[in-house]
C-alpha cells in the first residue's frame, strides 16, 4: 500500500485541519512522527497557536532530540507512544532494531519526562531470545522508570512477513485461523524458549501487574507529568483489562 515511500502532506495543510477540529485533544495517527525530525519541528511550530493537546507515536529517536521535545511540548504534546519493544538487547538485535539501545532507555524516558511529556511504552513478548524471566524484568524496568502507560502484545507472525516465512519453515506455526492473529488473546506460534501457554500467561501477568493499584502508585507517585490526567487513564486501563480478563 505504501510502496516503500513515506508520503507527507504540507505542514500548512496539516495545521489547517488540526485547527479546524472542535475538540481540544488530538491524536496524530502516524506510525512515526519522528521519522522526519525537521518536518515534525516545523509542524509543531505551526500548530502551537491553536493551544490544543495532542499525542502520537514515535520511534526512540524522538527522545534523543531535545529540540524536538521542546517544540512538541510547547505545541501541546502530552504523551508519546514509544516502541521500546523489549528490555533485552538481544531481542532488538534479533529483529534488526539495534538502534533501540536498551542501555539508553532510562535516560531517554527521563528526558521525555523532563519536557512534561508522558510515555506510553510499546512492549512485545515472544521473541526467540525471551525466556520466562522477561516478564518480570520488563515490569521491573517500566515501574522503576516511572512509565505512565504501556501497551503489551504477543509477537504475531502475520502472513506475508519474513517472520511468518521463517517460523513456517521451522514448523513453528500453530494455526492458520487468521482471526486468532491479534496479538492479545491467542499465541499462534511455538516460542523458542517457553511454551505457548507460558507466553500467554506472561502477557496477562504483565497487564495485570502493570495496571494494579500497587504498580500505578509506584509509577505515578514520583511523576511530574500530568498526574491529574495520567491517573484516570491508568484506572481506565485497569478497569478495561479486568473486564477483558474475566
Amino acid at each position: 500500500m505504501y510502496r516503500r515511500n513515506v508520503r507527507k502532506r504540507s505542514v500548512a495543510s496539516v495545521a489547517k485541519e488540526y485547527g479546524s477540529f472542535r475538540g481540544k485533544v488530538i491524536i496524530f495517527w502516524d506510525d512515526n512522527l519522528a521519522n522526519d525530525l525537521d518536518y515534525a519541528k516545523e509542524l509543531f511550530q505551526a500548530i502551537e497557536p491553536y493551544h490544543k493537546w495532542w499525542s502520537s507515536q514515535a520511534s526512540i529517536h524522538a527522545g534523543e532530540d531535545d529540540e524536538f521535545l521542546t517544540l512538541a511540548s510547547r505545541s501541546g504534546c502530552k504523551q508519546l507512544f514509544i516502541g521500546l519493544e523489549s528490555v533485552l538487547q538481544a531481542s532488538m538485535n534479533e529483529v534488526h532494531k539495534g538502534f533501540n539501545r536498551v542501555e539508553s532507555y532510562r535516560q531517554i524516558i527521563e528526558r521525555i519526562h523532563s519536557h512534561g511529556i508522558a510515555v506510553q511504552a510499546g512492549i512485545v513478548f515472544g521473541f526467540d531470545n525471551d525466556t520466562e524471566t522477561v516478564f518480570g524484568e520488563t515490569l521491573d524496568f517500566l515501574e522503576a522508570a516511572g512509565v505512565q502507560n504501556a501497551t503489551f502484545n504477543m509477537l504475531t507472525p502475520y502472513p506475508g512477513t519474513r517472520l511468518y516465512q521463517r517460523l513456517e519453515a521451522e514448523g513453528r506455526i500453530l494455526t492458520r485461523d487468521w482471526s486468532r492473529y491479534n496479538g492479545r488473546s491467542d499465541v499462534v506460534f511455538r516460542p523458542l524458549q517457553m511454551s505457548p501457554k507460558t507466553l500467554l500467561n506472561g502477557y496477562r501477568y504483565a497487564y495485570r501487574r502493570f495496571y494494579s493499584g500497587k504498580s500505578i502508585y509506584r509509577r505515578l507517585s514520583n511523576s511530574s507529568t500530568g498526574l491529574w490526567w495520567t491517573l484516570p487513564l491508568n484506572l481506565a486501563y485497569m478497569s478495561a483489562f479486568q473486564y477483558y480478563d474475566h
